[in-house]
This record gives structure tokens, sequence and C-alpha cells, in this order.
């Protein structure tokens, strides 16, 4: 018998995605009665029943899941997570009615948020955000996505995407260069100008982030803005991305016919044939419901233009507009707010959202891949959506270690 460094047997159900989905079918999609799975040097070494896998392997450490669902670990693939302050007080004045647009025209929103952010240190910036990464981890996020974006100067977007770097070494942690807004001090042109010959050459030249974004929409980067930029940013090996059509439509999906977009988030101002082409493309269609409720707007992305179609993923769009870190908790809304189903909602917050941020070895199960985990404290994949509004998990496993357990 082979020794390995973990057996998790005894899986009531194990469900994941070979690759990634448009439509749920058999072909795409595992579900895997009374499975085992065998762990060692934090990777998957084998995958099957699990009379096969006690069999076959030997261990110290067995997790006998009696009966549970288990899934692979979910997958941020949009946050904002790293600020410094917080914003609560808007939050009434967007139940009074007052517009989005409207607050960051007096001067708040982001540009509040960008103001103590700049009074942060390095090292302050380093806590904040590590107790927002464990938080997600422990919530069964064991990758994510994470934005600079409230700098908007060079010195303090190159200073928040070294803490990102920093915290990469302990959490899986994507980081991205973000176009966010105009800073308040400087000119349109000039701020473009230092974007593209200050940040894009030291982000490259220090291997700071993966991709690029643009928040493209009314109030922020404009098509010909977001071009200049997405060029600039493919000269130097950047991926791109982009927020598309969240505010107001005025033609920011539509680039994706000039550049090769990675993902197109947000969504909820697209237009039916914008959607219809982002189905037909490689593109990720990246949806998060729980900024949609935030904007208290009623705007959601035309779905059924998307689904069974398009590469959809999910995310939380964890920010200081809407300080929602729980993937758990994407997945509820989704189901119930996006009416998409169980097992749709897993995908696309496991192998779709993984896809996303260009990873393969993450967001699924399968032999080499890592073996990050959830033993849910679930029978089967549709009480995933059935049991909702708290947190489900039994066991995590991240990297082959346990993070934690309602066992121990």
């Amino acid at each position: 018998m082979n020794k390995v460094d973990t057996l998790i047997i005894n899986i009531g159900q194990l469900v994941y995605f070979k690759e990634p989905i448009r439509k749920i079918d058999s072909n795409n999609t595992v579900i895997l009665e009374n499975a085992g799975i065998a762990i060692k040097n934090g990777k998957i070494l084998d995958v099957g029943k699990s009379e096969y896998i006690k069999s076959k392997f030997m261990s110290e450490n067995i997790i006998d899941a009696k009966n549970c669902l288990v899934t692979p670990g979910l997958v941020d693939m949009h946050t904002h997570a790293l600020f410094d302050g917080s914003r609560e007080d808007e939050l009434e004045k967007k139940l009074s009615g007052i517009d989005y647009s409207e607050i960051l025209k007096s001067g708040g929103g982001i540009f509040k948020t960008v103001e103590k952010t700049r009074k942060s240190s390095l090292e302050y910036l380093i806590e904040k955000l590590e107790k927002v990464l464990s938080k997600a981890l422990y919530l069964g996020t064991t990758t994510i996505e994470v934005k600079s974006g409230y700098g908007l100067d060079f010195e303090n977007e190159m200073k928040l995407l070294k803490v990102i770097n920093i915290l990469k070494e302990k959490y899986d942690v994507i980081p991205t260069l973000l176009a966010h807004i105009f800073p308040k001090e400087s000119s349109k042109e000039s701020y473009i100008d230092m974007f593209i010959n200050q940040l894009l050459p030291n982000v490259a030249r220090y291997n700071f982030a993966k991709y690029v974004d643009v928040f493209c929409d009314e109030g922020a980067f404009n098509l010909e803005q977001t071009k200049l930029i997405f060029k600039e940013a493919l000269k130097y090996g950047f991926k791109l991305r982009m927020h598309a059509d969240q505010l107001k439509y005025i033609g920011c999906s539509r680039l994706l016919n000039e550049f090769p977009i990675g993902s197109l988030d947000h969504l909820e101002s697209s237009p039916p044939e914008n959607l219809e082409m982002i189905a037909k493309s490689n593109a990720s269609a990246g949806l998060l419901p729980a900024s949609m409720l935030a904007m208290l707007d009623d705007k959601k992305p035309r779905v059924e233009y998307l689904k069974n179609k398009a590469i959809i993923s999910l995310g939380t769009d964890y920010s200081p507009n809407s300080p929602m870190i729980s993937m758990q908790t994407v997945l509820d809304l989704s189901i119930y707010y996006l009416h998409f189903r169980p097992i749709e909602a897993l995908a696309y917050s496991t192998i779709n959202s993984a896809y996303s941020l260009g990873l393969n070895d993450v967001g699924t199960i399968k032999v080499g891949g890592r073996a990050d985990l959830i033993i849910w404290d679930l029978e089967n994949i549709n009480q995933l959506g059935y049991y909702w509004g708290y947190d489900r998990i039994k066991t995590l496993i991240y990297k082959g270690k346990i993070i934690r357990t309602q066992d121990n």
C-alpha cells in the first residue's frame, strides 16, 4: 500500500467539474457517490470510490467524511479587498434614494476611501488585508483576486500592489492593477500618462500584477481611455479584465471585439446583443450578486442571455461599498437572486472563477491538482442551495492541510 499524507473516505457525494462550464452535462460534470480522495504533498494523488482508495493507500491522517458532500474550494474572481476606512454612512444615502454617481460627485464613495488609504502605512495595510484574506479562507475561499485602485497615484498604487504580493506568500492571491477612477487632484490626461508611462512598466518590472483591469463606465474611464490603457498593457504582457456596463451602458462590453479581455465583470446594464456576444466568446462573464444588491437600484444582468451559453463566473466584489467576503453567500444569492441551480452556482464559483483568473490547478478536483477541498455539513449538491444563509463548512482543506474542522 502507498503511504500518503491524508485520506478522505466515505464521501457521500463528490461533485466537481472537468472543464469550464457553459452548460452542465454528464461529460463535464462529475457526481461520484461513496467516494474517496488521496492527498500527498498538498496535491491530489488519486480520486475514486472510497473502498478503492482505502485498499490502495494508507495514512496516519484519515478523514471520515461521514457521507457528506465534498467539493473543490471556492474561488473569488473579483474583489477590491485592499483599502482603509469604511463608508457605512453611505448606506443611509443609498436607502434614501441617492444614486451612487451622486455620492461620487459629492466627494464620497471611492474618493473617501482613497484619502484614507493613502494615509495608511504599508504595515497597517498588510494587517488590514490579512484580516480579510483570513476570513475569506475560513469561509471556504481558497483562491482570491485582489485589485489595487484606492491609491490613484504612482506611489500609492505601487504600495497597494506590494502589500498584495507580500501576502501572496501565505494566501493564494491573484494581484490586479486597476484603473479605477480619476483622482481629484490631476487631469484625466496626466493620470492616464502616469498610468501608462510609470505604473505599467514598473508593475511589469517587479511582476506585481498578472492582470490590468479598467473600470469602464460613466464617471470613470470612457471607451477611448480604456482602449489606450489596454493597448499599452498588452505591450507589457499583462492580461486584461474589465468592469463593464455596471452603472450605465456606454459601449464598454463592445471592446471584447477589439481586445482579448479575459473577464468582463458586472454587466448589469449590458444590452442583449452584447451579452450574446460574450456568450459566444471565450471570455468569462463575471457576475457579482452581492454588489448588485448593495447598489440598491434593482439592476441585474439579463442572465437569460448568458445561462447555458456563456462561461459565467462569480465573485464577491468585496469593497467599501459592499464589504461582504463570503463566497458561500454569493452562492446563495446566485441561486435566489439570479435563479441559478445549485450545481450551476457551484460550477460558476469554482472551475469557472478559476478559469476567469487563468488558473487550471484550482477550482476542480483532479490528479496533480492542488488539494483545496470543502467537506460540507450537507448530504448532496441540492442541499447547497436548500440550506442557506449560514456557514455550512464542516472541514476545510487548503493546499492539503486542514484549516478548520468541526471535529476538533
